[in-house]
């Protein structure tokens, strides 16, 4: 979308690929559902992991494949609608196709649907898994369970501050669609947002490096490989 922006913004069109931008618009719904969704399935894994040990026929590759599957196909119907009853419409003075900010239930739909499920379902999980895990310091249960059940915790926090990071990162967009209910949003809203949601996709980045210890490790051996090391010389003493 950014590039479909960038083009008619050079070339000052505001008629040339209307389909093209409105199928952009509806992948990109889907994809925002997609990374959300696959945020609450990381969350819901970690939470199966420790409080249901024994279901070892739910922490298989072939039952997490089928769940991700599903999530796909679900994030592409929920989409559908949009397209169909042609709510994705072009916005001509920010090059995009969206669904116009106003108070209607196709923007209610798409919050709740992309935003609002997926993250109270990763802060639900966040808190029962922390519960759970209190709970078990209380318990007589061996020190190998604690210590397993407190590492699956850490990475559902992990994946609690990445999804709340990109809830901040969206709060220009969410305030803007909150104005368009009262009033009528700032003519360049949809740009100021995408400026946000790009730093959002930095943002994430930058966190997986820093929750990922194997990353850095490798990124400092590829840097330490690439600095040639010089020779030393010895002269010769006369």
């Amino acid at each position: 979308m950014a590039i479909f922006t960038l083009q008619h913004d050079l070339q000052q069109s505001n008629e040339k690929n209307i389909s093209f931008c409105i199928i952009l618009g509806f992948l990109g719904y889907g994809a925002d559902g997609l990374q959300n969704y696959s945020y609450l399935l990381t969350a819901a894994y970690q939470y199966i992991s420790v409080v249901y040990p024994n279901k070892i026929i739910w922490r298989t590759i072939k039952f997490e494949f089928c769940l991700i599957i599903i999530f796909w196909i679900i994030c592409i119907l929920y989409t559908l609608p949009l397209l169909v009853t042609g709510q994705i419409t072009y916005n001509i003075d920010n090059q995009v196709c969206e669904i116009p900010l106003r108070l209607s239930l196709p923007i209610v739909y798409v919050a709740a649907i992309i935003y609002i499920i997926p993250n109270f379902g990763i802060a639900a999980v966040y808190i029962k898994l922390t519960r759970y895990v209190h709970q078990m310091s209380f318990r007589t249960i061996s020190n190998n369970t604690i210590f397993h059940a407190r590492r699956e915790l850490r990475l559902v926090q992990r994946t609690f501050i990445l999804s709340n990071s990109l809830v901040v990162l969206g709060l220009p967009y969410m305030i803007f669609v909150l104005t368009s209910f009262f009033t009528s949003p700032p003519k360049y809203h949809f740009r100021i947002a995408f400026i946000c949601a790009d730093i959002s996709v930095l943002v994430v980045v930058i966190i997986g490096y820093c929750f990922t210890p194997n990353i850095k490790t490798i990124i400092r051996k590829i840097l330490s490989r690439s600095t040639p090391v010089e020779p030393i010389r010895y002269t010769a003493r006369t």
